[in-house]
């Protein structure tokens, strides 16, 4: 990983998110899971509650989450539920206040301060094993805090033919000096007029990965792997 690779893709993240539940670390499998869903800026994400995106109460998941920043009459479509509702049973939660990512070893909050170096440490392990298990090396930049807010920015412009009118929507949300800067993150070129649309669920019929089998079956952890995020070919 370097500052010279390609930013990491939503399914990437949810694909760490997944190993990384497979090894216990729960917490932070859980964000890399969550965020790149959401489009919330870490420092949101990481303030979030069980009550946030749980009724403790019915047992079940939200449907919908609120926005926040100011936005908060257009809520979030929740599509972790999944996820929300194998935690609540392994974690063992119980109090709607408590924090929804903790450090699994350590049973604190995940924080910013740490969270960088957390994640680097992971992602090396995560990409030694995908190359012993597949042979294949991903040319990614070093995981860094905003990797999820790109990633879900990424899905937004794609989905609409990064067409140059959704440059100023999408640096309003977030939350950007100036639109010059969000096309710079991005590293993106706009592109003609078109429709544009919001959305928070890219990844919700993304099939492969929510098979519970895939890290166990290594024919289709290396058809994923290969086609999807390698290649580049969408299923």
């Amino acid at each position: 990983m370097s500052d010279t690779g390609r930013h990491w893709k939503s399914e990437e993240l949810i694909l760490f998110g997944l190993w990384l539940w497979k090894i216990g670390e729960y917490g932070h499998a859980m964000l890399c899971i969550h965020a790149p869903n959401w489009g919330l800026k870490i420092g949101e994400q990481l303030k979030l509650t069980w009550s946030d995106v749980f009724d403790m109460e019915k047992g079940v998941p939200l449907a919908e989450l609120p926005m926040f920043g100011g936005n908060s009459n257009r809520p979030i479509r929740n599509v972790v539920r999944e996820n929300l509702i194998e935690a609540v049973k392994v974690l063992g939660i119980k109090e709607g206040n408590t924090p929804l990512y903790v450090n699994s070893k350590t049973g604190k909050p995940l924080t910013s301060s740490t969270l960088n170096r957390e994640l680097q440490r992971f992602a090396k392990m995560y990409l030694a094993e995908i190359k012993q298990r597949t042979g294949l090396e991903f040319d990614l930049k070093e995981i860094k805090t905003n990797a999820f807010e790109i990633a879900w920015a990424k899905d937004v412009t794609h989905a609409n033919n990064y067409v140059k009118e959704i440059y100023p929507i999408l640096s309003r949300y977030m939350g950007h000096r100036t639109v010059k800067d969000t096309i710079a993150l991005l590293e993106e070129e706009p592109g003609s007029p078109h429709s544009v649309q919001i959305r928070f669920d890219h990844i919700k019929d993304n099939t492969p990965l929510l098979d519970g089998n895939l890290w166990n079956d290594k024919e289709k952890l290396d058809r994923y792997l290969e086609r999807n995020l390698y290649l580049g070919i969408e299923e």
